[in-house]
């Protein structure tokens, strides 16, 4: 296996693998070798390398496509697992919101109930405003009643007093 020289040429794929990091601190880049020895093998590189100006740390690994094949395989099984996480989390919360509408719905019923038992204690209190209202005036009646037979009965007894009975 040779390593790649300046005298190497490769085409840039973006990378869709988890990459590691080159000495420069970049994400490496996914190369495919174009040299007579290697075409079209895959290998990581410096992301700064061929580019206009930029210094590059020479970061260089071959990839095996078994290598890619596991990674690839690890992403897929990890996905379906937080797919699978994911769309527990989705029943859950479908769950909830069935929940709280149920919540909301009991809410709605007792607000009801509240409002009717409130209007039958403000008629209540109405019933019962008219009836002391009834009682003070009875009860001013009766009043009036008994200094009217007092002040009768005092008449009454001065009078016949006054005619010598």
């Amino acid at each position: 296996m040779s390593s790649s020289s300046s005298m190497s040429s490769a085409y840039v794929v973006n990378p869709t693998l988890s990459t590691p990091v080159c000495f420069c601190d970049v994400e490496a880049t996914v190369r495919y070798s174009n040299t007579s020895t290697n075409t079209g093998r895959a290998f990581l590189g410096c992301r700064k390398y061929n580019t206009k100006g930029l210094p590059y740390c020479k970061y260089f690994k071959w990839i095996d496509s078994q290598d890619i094949d596991q990674d690839l395989l690890e992403r897929k099984n990890d996905l379906l697992r937080k797919e699978a996480y994911l769309d527990k989390i989705l029943d859950d919360i479908q769950k909830r919101e069935i929940q709280f509408r149920k919540m909301a719905d009991e809410i709605e019923k007792r607000q009801i109930e509240l409002t009717n038992i409130n209007e039958e204690i403000v008629k209540n209190i109405s019933i019962l405003l008219q009836q002391q209202a009834d009682l003070r005036r009875s009860h001013t009646l009766s009043s009036l009643f008994w200094a009217f037979v007092i002040v009768l009965l005092c008449y009454l007894l001065l009078a016949m007093r006054g005619y010598g009975m």
